[in-house]
């Protein structure tokens, strides 16, 4: 009996600990970042959260950046990303800025840095 009961506990805390667990690899809906270094995201680059949640852009330890919707350091508008992405402006960076955007509507928005080509980050917005 002690084992039956012992076995129901450890699967009612695998089942916990699973379910506890964020959908959203950047932090589910208390916030999600992305950081930036002096020419890189670093950390985790691929964000998934719910429409209406916000992704916070961290340039605390990076250098100047334009981040916009795109690929490639190229600006492509994206129907229903947030309008902070809406020019090829988009939203600049100097050293120790942070910036949290709210993403209104579903979709999956690329984001790249018109300065550092290389950067390259995923949002996805369910």
């Amino acid at each position: 009996m002690r084992k039956l009961a012992l076995l129901g506990v450890l699967l009612g805390a695998f089942i916990l600990g699973a379910c506890g667990g964020s959908s959203n690899p950047g932090g589910g809906a208390s916030g999600s970042t992305i950081k930036m270094g002096g020419t890189t995201f670093t950390g985790n680059t691929t964000i998934t959260i719910k429409k209406g949640e916000s992704v916070t852009f961290d340039d605390s330890s990076g250098g100047p950046h334009q981040l916009v919707t795109g690929t490639h350091g190229k600006f492509t508008a994206a129907q229903g990303a947030p309008t902070e992405f809406a020019t090829k402006n988009g939203i600049v960076f100097n050293s120790g800025d942070t910036k949290t955007v709210t993403f209104p509507t579903a979709g999956t928005y690329q984001i790249t840095c018109t300065y550092h080509a290389s950067m390259q980050a995923t949002i996805t917005v369910q």
